[in-house]
């Protein structure tokens, strides 16, 4: 399942490796190879999946026995992520149908099941889209999660103010229910984990990869929507493309939504002065990304936790902003530096 080897297989990979390699002078010559001493044989990757069951199943059940809306939610997602049998998926219906029950005005809550519930469960997402969006009705981000055709999200998104997909709020939180239940001894040696493991560390970068695992809705109707040869078609559209360009450069929390934003403005430009605008920006933006990419995982992913960690760091841009001063790099790139790719 690919959001299964995304959000786990790489987490533990990512949070051991680096961990283990902040204890070495040398990078270990595989991912895992640093989180094994030379005499214990690494696991096999059947049984490290196993493994993974395992330990997602154990937290699972103990977050559902809380019987809040937020856990219930949460432990419906370990479940999809590593479901064993069709018991398994049923139980994690059940856990969804409860925490819509047991959200009350949790929008986290909410937005976990609009956005990571699977797509055959339509009206658990519809239902918690429209609640979410019921406490944000000015989020954009919540707007887009209501199954909109193009022209209605464009009209009803004259009411947004900004887009907030809460990413860091809710890593945060997934980090602290990971913290609530952490591997133990037996189940770490058996998922490949290095005796330097570190449980904040590990635990974060777990939640982030579960929370990047699920794909986000919409973008590609909005571009499609706000692409020049669309703007005939509707009066005001060009507007309401503009309004929404806007509020994903200017009131957005992740480097997604503002990179989807500068696409539009680009791609909507009436000057070349516009146009050169909105790549000037995009080449900053390529630069934030790709500048700060290897510093997070410096130090076992030590930095990136501490950092996660202060509250008055809300949005992904400004995370990475931090990395780079914290670095000493600057945050406009040379002007020699050209974007180069990540390798697939």
């Amino acid at each position: 399942m690919r959001n299964r080897c995304a959000a786990i297989g790489l987490a533990l990979a990512l949070a051991t490796a680096a961990q283990a390699q902040a204890q070495k002078p040398a990078p270990p010559p595989s991912p895992l190879s640093a989180a094994h001493t030379a005499d214990t044989p690494e696991p096999d990757d059947s049984a490290r999946e196993s493994a993974w069951d395992a330990y997602l199943h154990r937290v699972a059940a103990q977050l559902a026995g809380s019987g809040s809306g937020r856990d219930l939610a949460f432990a419906a997602i370990l479940i999809n992520l590593s479901p064993r049998d069709k018991s398994a998926v049923s139980q994690a219906e059940g856990w969804r149908q409860d925490a819509l029950e047991r959200a009350g005005q949790d929008a986290l809550a909410y937005q976990l099941l609009a956005s990571k519930a699977p797509e055959d469960e339509g009206e658990v997402r519809s239902e918690a889209a429209r609640r979410w969006l019921a406490l944000e009705p000015s989020n954009f981000s919540a707007l887009m999660q209501q199954a909109l055709g193009p022209q209605e999200l464009l009209v009803a998104a004259r009411e947004s103010r900004y887009a907030d997909l809460h990413m860091y709020d809710g890593v945060r939180w997934m980090q602290s229910a990971l913290l609530r239940h952490p591997p133990t001894a037996q189940e770490l040696q058996a998922l490949g984990g290095s005796p330097n493991y570190r449980l904040e560390e590990g635990a974060v970068i777990t939640a982030i990869g579960i929370w990047t695992a699920f794909p986000l809705t919409g973008y590609k109707t909005l571009l499609d929507t706000c692409k020049p040869e669309a703007m005939g078609k509707t009066p005001a559209r060009e507007a309401d493309c503009l309004h929404v360009a806007h509020l994903l450069t200017q009131r957005s929390s992740t480097v997604l939504d503002e990179g989807f934003g500068l696409a539009i403005q680009r791609r909507l430009a009436k000057t070349p002065t516009e146009r050169a605008a909105a790549q000037a920006r995009r080449r900053q933006l390529e630069w934030l990304m790709q500048a700060s990419a290897p510093l997070g995982m410096q130090d076992g992913g030590a930095r990136f936790a501490r950092l996660l960690a202060d509250p008055s760091i809300h949005s992904e841009q400004q995370l990475l902003q931090r990395l780079l001063k914290d670095a000493g790099r600057p945050l406009t790139p040379p002007p020699c530096w050209k974007w180069r790719p990540p390798r697939p």
